[in-house]
């Protein structure tokens, strides 16, 4: 028995609404094994990313910035971040849980670790964000996830109470802080059983 009723669902982008494989980026970009690797550690998992991700640097600051640190061109830099917006490539079937969360008179929101340059890259390229009754990103708060704040300006603004909430993110870290302002959570995979655990909730 549900001990409470959903009334929200939270969706992340990259990984849950959107392809978002680092690995398979890099791979795509060179045959060259080391450089894949380093593009990954320097790159996606470097502190620059999350400073682009919050805005606090600019998309030209990180090309340049990654240029440097992974001794590529100045124009290799720029067609990596280009193939890097081109992979995010729409997941259709959990496009369908969202549809089916508004189909249900369920409220829908959209809480994500992405810069400007590329929530702009994909707003323009989809219409599914006119289903969202609300967007946060840490573009636009200049904070992100795994930190609490980030969750805390998506409650308050929307006045949501945590306990009717649904997120669905691919990292632990980031359900983990969901839990602890009493967010029921899908820590997300991409899995069959991700799914059911989603439609389980609603």
């Amino acid at each position: 028995m549900k001990d409470m009723k959903i009334k929200n669902v939270i969706f992340d982008l990259g990984a849950v609404m959107f392809d978002w494989n680092p690995k398979s980026i890099s791979e795509n970009f060179t045959s060259d094994v080391d450089l894949q690797k380093r593009i990954q550690s320097q790159l996606y998992y470097h502190q620059d990313w999350k400073d682009f991700d919050c805005a606090l640097i600019t998309e030209i600051e990180a090309i340049e910035r990654a240029s440097e640190r992974l001794e590529i061109s100045l124009i290799e830099s720029q067609e990596l971040f280009e193939q890097t917006k081109e992979s995010l490539t729409l997941i259709s079937k959990t496009r369908d849980v969202l549809r089916d969360v508004k189909s249900n008179n369920l409220k829908a929101y959209c809480l994500s670790n992405i810069s400007p340059e590329l929530f702009n890259y994909l707003n323009k390229r989809h219409d599914l964000f006119e289903l969202f009754d609300g967007v946060v990103t840490s573009g636009e708060e200049k904070t992100g996830k795994p930190d609490k704040r980030i969750f805390e300006i998506l409650l308050e603004r929307h006045n949501l109470k945590p306990n009717e909430c649904l997120f669905i993110d691919d990292s632990k870290d980031n359900t983990a802080t969901a839990n602890r302002l009493g967010i029921a959570t899908v820590t997300f995979k991409g899995l069959d059983g991700c799914y059911k655990d989603i439609y389980a909730h609603l």
